[in-house]
């Protein structure tokens, strides 16, 4: 890996790491969601720092390409956050329904106790 490139890596590595933790700080990104992105970009940073770690393990992995090696492991991992993330998504949905749900059946009940005590005020004001 020439220089350069590895300088930009390590670069574009710290400045997501950097804007992770501001995102954080700010309070616009969860700790346990920016954990992901965080371990993500620690990866890029020591992939940028040791690059002989990567070609190393891409040739005992049996890839003919260093590039192959890394493109497999980047989709497997964003096809992991992305079912992760379906599955976050799928209990939030079913969250909601059961909310909505339920202030349907407390409106109701409500109704109804409004409608039972202006029944029982419009007896009680009738003119014996």
């Amino acid at each position: 890996m020439s220089l350069p490139l590895r300088i930009l890596l390590i670069v574009g590595a710290l400045l997501t790491l950097l804007f992770f933790l501001l995102q954080i700080r700010r309070r616009r990104l969860q700790i346990d969601y920016a954990i992901f992105w965080i371990l993500v970009s620690v990866l890029l940073l020591i992939a940028a720092v040791a690059p002989g770690l990567v070609m190393t393990l891409s040739v005992a992995l049996g890839f003919e390409s260093t590039a192959n090696f890394v493109f497999l492991v980047v989709i497997f991992v964003l096809l992991l956050k992305m079912f992760s993330v379906t599955l976050r998504l799928s209990k939030a949905n079913q969250q909601i329904t059961d909310l909505a749900q339920r202030l349907a059946l407390l409106g109701k009940a409500v109704q109804e106790k409004d409608g039972e005590e202006t029944v029982e005020a419009g007896r009680d004001n009738r003119p014996l």
